[in-house]
């Protein structure tokens, strides 16, 4: 049972890669549903439930920052970002690295409390978990929609593909 709380505890966290973008897949009809892992969200199209050890999930998390940088890259390259528009996704970009921390740190949290806990404060962990996934929703829509301002109609519709459609919404 603690093996499915830890996985769920994960999937938090790296609905934090969560903020950055999707990879995008040839079929233009799955790439809006599909996260990174072939799935909504990116630690379960291949993770299900009980298949994690603790090791795996330190890793990670010292790899969070790491593939958030890269999607983040990915993002920038695919939406090709202009001179003009350098100013906001830079705003964009920067913000969505702040969130790693918080989410890292909520992940450490969720972990103790997941693994030690009783029941009460489980349901206490899961439910600051997905408090700060709100939080973290709300401190980047900004930023998104300064970006979004500036895109042009094709790159606009190049976001609508890459941005908001992993279980982390960003």
């Amino acid at each position: 049972m603690n093996k499915f709380f830890a996985t769920t505890a994960l999937a938090f966290t790296l609905s934090g890669a969560f903020l950055s973008p999707s990879i995008a897949e040839d079929d233009d009809q799955a790439a809006p549903t599909m996260g990174m892992m072939g799935g909504g969200c990116p630690t379960m199209g291949m993770m299900g439930r009980g298949m994690m050890g603790q090791g795996m999930m330190r890793g990670a998390q010292a790899r969070m920052g790491a593939m958030v940088s890269g999607r983040l890259a990915y993002l920038k390259d695919e939406l090709k970002i202009t001179d003009a528009q350098t100013e906001a996704w830079n705003g964009y970009a920067e913000t969505v690295k702040g969130r790693v921390k918080v989410m890292q740190d909520m992940r450490e949290s969720m972990m103790g409390a997941m693994q030690k806990g009783g029941v009460v404060e489980r349901m206490d962990a899961r439910i600051g978990g997905m408090e700060a996934m709100l939080e973290s929703l709300k401190a980047v829509k900004p930023a998104t929609v300064k970006l979004y301002a500036v895109l042009t109609d094709e790159q606009k519709k190049i976001a609508d593909q890459l941005i908001g459609v992993d279980c982390g919404a960003m």
